[in-house]
């Protein structure tokens, strides 16, 4: 079985960041979390990724995936 490690970017108080975390517990996905505002800026993210509008960017073993929606596509392929 493969192993995912993830990254995910967040802010407090997101419905969608808790559900991917939530997500990724239920697969499994360890993962690292950086809270806009707290551990980076939100400039940092649009900067790498300047189509990115919300919260949570994850990125899955280093490539990124998008959003919460974008994760349970993703797993649909795993």
């Amino acid at each position: 079985m493969t192993s995912f490690f993830a990254q995910i970017v967040s802010k407090p108080d997101c419905p969608y960041c808790t559900l991917a975390k939530e997500f990724m517990v239920g697969m499994d996905i360890q993962y690292t979390e950086m809270v806009v505002g707290k551990d980076c800026l939100w400039e940092d993210i649009t900067a790498q990724l300047p189509e990115v509008k919300t919260v949570p960017q994850i990125w899955i073993n280093g490539d990124h995936v998008g959003g919460y929606d974008d994760l349970v596509k993703w797993a649909e392929t795993v």
